[in-house]
């Protein structure tokens, strides 16, 4: 979801970082097709820079910061002074900073971010995630200080009679997103 988000707005003309904050579970590196090996970890603990790490994808406007080492401490490293050193550098430098970051119900990582963004956006799985998860992964966010912009729901039916995205609605209070 986020690299979407990065490429289409890189595509719109924006400078774009793309920062996978994911330590335990990194995707971004993988889904980009770039090498991940040394990334946001490895700056954070000042084993190398930033520049030495971000990787520019293809001939536009997106840079990439995979996760790097995997790290024994998650959570502490994206709580760090460094870690908002460089939020602060990345904001400067680029028009729009993702941080790619992993669920914020099963660890604190999301929550810890959230300090440092502007705001988050939950991602839903439709017909999967519950509204009382989705309820109390924003109210995680709030506990942390942070604030979510808003939802995206991912995992639309393609097919069938669900394919239009509406499904069977009505007025009543659903049970999933």
């Amino acid at each position: 979801m986020a690299g979407n988000l990065a490429i289409a707005l890189g595509e719109s003309g924006y400078r774009v970082a793309l920062v996978d904050a994911d330590l335990r579970k990194p995707r971004v590196a993988g889904l980009f097709g770039i090498e991940g090996g040394i990334g946001l970890s490895d700056v954070l603990i000042g084993r190398v820079v930033v520049s030495d790490v971000m990787q520019r994808w293809g001939r536009g406007t997106v840079f990439l910061l995979p996760a790097g080492t995997t790290p024994p401490n998650p959570a502490e490293l994206l709580g760090s002074d460094a870690m908002a050193a460089l939020v602060e550098d990345l904001k400067a430098a680029f028009d729009v900073v993702i941080i790619d970051a992993p669920p914020v119900l099963p660890v604190t990582d999301a929550a810890v971010l959230s300090r440092l963004t502007t705001g988050m956006l939950l991602v839903a799985a439709a017909e999967a995630t519950t509204i009382d998860n989705l309820t109390a992964a924003a109210a995680r966010i709030d506990s942390a200080d942070g604030t979510v912009l808003g939802t995206v729901v991912s995992m639309l039916p393609i097919h069938g009679a669900d394919k239009t995205a509406y499904g069977t609605y009505g007025y009543g209070v659903p049970t999933k997103v």
